[in-house]
């Protein structure tokens, strides 16, 4: 589907120019978490894990400009997953067969790698992305609701905690939980929506 608004530019569409560096500094402040969580998604340890989010990022700078949605028919996250599995797969191949007696480790990963398709990686960039969102839009309104607001519902995530419990332990009505818990639904479902119109193609 096309943009219709031609005034507005997403953070995606705004790195494809290569003068605009604070863009760039952008996507790397915004995406580099995502990324280093999809590899580490790939059974990759913690010490590579930093080196290949570099990789990464270097692609991704290089081969921005030349991707194109429409041609692709596929969201930008699955074809940066694509990105990150094949700099991963070609780590992992190179690790494996420089001393395949040692690198015990490097080989399994490697073939657990073989099993994933393009179809896992588009899941796998789906979920990913659901929790990274949520994550971010959880931060960027934290610090912005009332300290009962964000105890209440910091609280209610726990498994098993219901609305008279967390009544009883802030010592309010449960109908004041019950709109406590609405109110920040609303502002971070709101923030997800946001993130989501500008970090997305």
């Amino acid at each position: 589907m096309k943009h219709t608004d031609n005034t507005r530019h997403t953070l995606l569409q705004k790195i494809k120019d290569p003068n605009n560096e604070n863009s760039w500094e952008e996507f790397v402040e915004y995406y580099s978490g995502y990324i280093y969580v999809i590899i580490r998604n790939f059974r990759v340890d913690i010490e590579d894990s930093e080196d290949l989010m570099q990789d990464v990022l270097i692609k991704v700078w290089k081969g921005i400009r030349q991707y194109d949605p429409e041609a692709k028919r596929s969201k930008f996250r699955t074809w940066l997953c694509s990105v990150i599995r094949n700099t991963v797969f070609n780590f992992l191949k190179s690790k494996s067969v420089r001393n395949s007696k040692q690198n015990v480790c490097y080989n399994d990963a490697l073939e657990q790698m073989d099993l994933v398709n393009e179809a896992e990686v588009d899941k796998i960039a789906e979920k990913e992305w659901q929790n990274y969102i949520a994550n971010l839009a959880w931060k960027n309104i934290k610090n912005d609701l009332s300290p009962v607001n964000r105890d209440i519902f910091e609280n209610s995530l726990k498994e098993g905690v219901s609305n008279s419990e967390l009544a009883e332990k802030f010592s309010i009505a449960e109908a004041s939980v019950r709109v406590y818990k609405m109110r920040v639904k609303k502002a971070l479902s709101k923030e997800i929506v946001r993130l989501n119109s500008e970090l997305s193609w």
